[in-house]
């Protein structure tokens, strides 16, 4: 098992301090531990910086930051294929996706044409198994800890809410948000790496039928990710369900094959997920169900108040949508306003995504 998980969040948010926590608690677990520094840091400490005395350009910098970053990781991918370990966690302070809370999506765009596309967007986003964001705060800033830093409190704030934006569209993305004490924020962080490795299973998912007509979807689209998927549903046993997709985010395609054991209640578990090559997802496609067809529906990933939230919108559905929360059992939910909410459907089946690609039935109904 390797693990690989980003920790991001803005200057200040306490990163340094759970880094070192995570390091000594699951290595007395018996796991071997990765800590991979951040990029940014490193080259500032070296004198290679965007700003001061000696300054390079900020995008040239920012090259040379997703540049090295992308080769540590593999690097250290490599290093993991070589270890004996059967338990492995990389812990990334701040992945590849962070360099966008620097600049805009067109210029991390350049970037990457810089560097001969060596990964597309989604591939840089989709290569790690969870991304904890830690929401600073401005009292507990400061500059003592880290030379590099050159912010106020308050563009350290806000550097966090772009590094958070920057990661929406991720599948796994968890916010941690500010504690009275650091003891309380670190345990927090424990909890989601601890269900992510199966230590302890916390999570829960929660769906609910929304009216799209009363609900401010460009007030959502203006602060969250837009993510276009493409579902289909393969043939398998009674018991299986197989399910592959293009997801496209920020002009870039990815693949997905997805392989859930549905119990006898209706409820589905994981038994595996995986990024696949776009030649694998075409010839996968001849193996459709015959009685389903694609979904086709646009995702709007969003953060309110700490929590991670999404709405699926269904091609040729005007009127309805869904709105889901995976959230651990301790989280209370609590809806923005300014979302429009019909029904709760968590266990649903009519509302599932594989009976709404069944033809000849309805997509979305309200009872």
């Amino acid at each position: 098992m390797i693990k690989k998980i980003v920790l991001t969040g803005g200057p200040g948010s306490g990163k340094t301090t759970v880094l070192d926590t995570i390091n000594k608690v699951y290595t007395r677990l018996g796991y071997k531990v990765i800590i991979v520094e951040e990029t940014a840091t490193y080259l500032i400490e070296k004198g290679i910086k965007p700003f001061g005395e000696d300054a390079i350009n900020f995008l040239d910098f920012q090259e040379l930051v997703l540049n090295m970053q992308i080769q540590k990781e593999k690097i250290i991918d490599r290093a993991t294929e070589m270890m004996k370990d059967d338990k492995i966690i990389i812990i990334y302070d701040r992945g590849a996706i962070d360099n966008l809370a620097y600049m805009s999506e067109e210029e991390f765009k350049e970037i990457l044409n810089r560097l001969n596309n060596v990964n597309t967007f989604g591939e840089l986003m989709n290569k790690y198994d969870l991304v904890i964001n830690l929401v600073g705060r401005q009292d507990f800033y400061t500059t003592e800890n880290n030379k590099a830093r050159t912010e106020s409190a308050n563009e350290a704030i806000k550097l966090g809410e772009k590094a958070l934006k920057s990661w929406l569209g991720h599948k796994k993305l968890k916010i941690v948000l500010p504690k009275e004490k650091m003891e309380e924020k670190i345990q927090e962080v424990l909890n989601i790496i601890n269900e992510e490795i199966k230590e302890r299973q916390v999570k829960r998912q929660e769906k609910y039928l929304i009216d799209l007509s009363k609900t401010d979807i460009n007030l959502i689209k203006q602060n969250g990710k837009i993510v276009y998927i493409k579902q289909d549903y393969l043939i398998s046993k009674e018991d299986i369900e197989k399910r592959i997709r293009e997801v496209e985010i920020n002009g870039s395609k990815t693949y997905q094959l997805s392989v859930y054991k549905i119990m006898k209640d209706g409820t589905r578990i994981i038994i595996s997920e995986k990024e696949i090559d776009k030649k694998i997802y075409e010839n996968l496609l001849e193996f459709k169900e015959e009685n389903t067809k694609t979904i086709n529906k646009t995702r709007i990933y969003f953060n309110y108040e700490g929590t991670y939230l999404y709405i699926d919108i269904f091609e040729n559905e005007e009127t309805l949508g869904i709105l889901e929360i995976n959230i651990t059992e301790e989280e209370k939910i609590e809806i923005p306003k300014y979302i429009h909410v019909l029904e709760k459907v968590t266990n649903d089946r009519q509302h599932y995504n594989k009976n709404i690609a069944t033809k000849n039935e309805k997509r979305l109904i309200l009872k």
